[in-house]
Formats: structure tokens, C-alpha cells, sequence
């Protein structure tokens, strides 16, 4: 075979091709799932199914026709060097989830079936542990709370708000206080609060004020 002639006909054989397809898209579906019960993320982890079975087989068959032509490898990296994606990656997380997928397309394209195989599992069960810490992490996290207090129904004084949450048991950081000629609106940064404690949160702060508005929101990491 020709190493260095792009016209040169490669031999590929279509059973090994079949059968890498087959198990690269077995291992974009695993990947898919281990993604789902481990990501801290909060995003919709159906999307990435989509982008690894299009992903790994597009890779597998890329190294399969390139690895015996030298030109067509060369040919490969000036087409990769004028590609521009537009669209950012905002977490170093999501960045490794691809390549992860890419290193198996790489493994299965070379046909190092074996090594895909071991160094696939390995990271898949490097990434247990993480979901564990996030089922429990889910149950108390940090969260941000907004307060709105009517002056037509008393106001408030800040001190009453610590007292409240230091009879709740609450540690807390005061992120904004706006004081304007209606309310007065603060916004607290809540740790290790669980969503089912909402109820005595509200009803603490109504013997504050009856009309207070409260809102909690989870402090997550959100892509969008």
C-alpha cells in the first residue's frame, strides 16, 4: 500500500468497521447514562445522546480510512485547522464528556478494541462516586432565598431577619438588600437547606411580616 498517495485504495475491512460501529454506539449509549446519574450540571442530559452516536461512529470511521494514508492524515489536520465552532463551551465538565467520546472513536478506529474497552470502564467507574455525592448534595445545598417585604404591612429590620435564621438554624450571607419607598427586598445565600423546610421558612418569616414574598431558588450550576 502507498502510505503517501491519496489516490492509493485502502483496504478496509467491513466486518471490523460493523463491528467498531456497533460497539462504539453501545458505548455512546453507557456514556450517555453515566453522564445522567453523575453530571453536577443542570442541563438536559438527553442532548448529549444525540452528539455521542453522531459523534463516536463519525470518529470511528474517520480513523479507520485515514490511519493507513500518511497524505490523507496530513489531509485530515489542514481541513480540522480551518474549522471554526462558534458555539462556547461554558464548562471545562462538558469539554471533557467530548473528549472522553472522542478517545473512544480514536481507540475503536484503531482498532484497539481491548484498550478502548478497559480504559472506557475505568473512567466510567472513576465517576461512581460522584453519584453518590450528588444524591446526597441534592437533598442540602446552597440555595438563594428573596425576600420582599411590604412597608404598607410593617417593613423590616435586618436584625429581625438574623434572629429568624438564627433560630432556624440557618448559616447565611446576605448577597442584596434594595430599600425603596414600597419594600424592602433582600436576597440570602442559605447553606445546606433542604427544599422541604421551605414551609417553616415562610412561616418565620410571616411572623416577620404578614406580607412577605419568599422565593427559593436552587444554587446550581445552570448552563444555558
Amino acid at each position: 500500500m502507498d502510505f503517501l498517495n491519496p489516490y492509493a485504495t485502502i483496504d478496509v475491512s467491513i466486518v471490523d468497521l460493523i463491528r467498531n460501529m456497533g460497539i462504539g454506539l453501545l458505548m455512546a449509549l453507557i456514556w450517555k447514562d453515566v453522564i445522567t446519574r453523575t453530571t453536577r450540571l443542570v442541563v438536559d442530559t438527553r442532548q448529549y445522546l444525540t452528539v455521542f452516536i453522531l459523534l463516536i461512529p463519525s470518529m470511528i470511521l474517520i480513523i479507520t480510512i485515514i490511519k493507513s494514508s500518511i497524505a490523507l492524515s496530513l489531509g485530515l489536520v489542514g481541513a480540522l485547522s480551518i474549522v471554526r465552532f462558534r458555539t462556547p463551551i461554558k464548562e471545562p465538565e462538558e469539554l471533557l464528556y467530548l473528549f472522553v467520546a472522542i478517545a473512544v472513536g480514536l481507540g475503536l478506529g484503531a482498532n484497539q478494541i481491548l484498550a478502548t474497552i478497559i480504559g472506557f470502564t475505568a473512567i466510567c467507574l472513576g465517576m461512581i462516586p460522584a453519584a453518590f455525592l450528588n444524591k446526597s448534595a441534592k437533598s442540602a445545598q446552597s440555595i438563594f432565598v428573596d425576600l420582599s417585604f411590604p412597608k404598607e404591612s410593617g417593613g423590616i429590620n435586618t436584625d429581625d431577619v438574623e434572629t429568624a435564621m438564627g433560630k432556624l438554624g440557618y448559616t447565611y450571607g446576605v448577597k442584596r438588600i434594595n430599600a425603596t419607598d414600597g419594600s424592602t427586598e433582600m436576597l440570602l445565600d442559605i447553606a445546606d437547606f433542604e427544599m422541604k423546610n421551605f414551609s417553616k421558612l415562610k412561616t418565620e418569616m410571616q411572623a416577620l411580616n404578614k406580607g412577605v414574598r419568599v422565593i427559593a431558588t436552587e444554587n446550581a450550576r445552570i448552563i444555558t
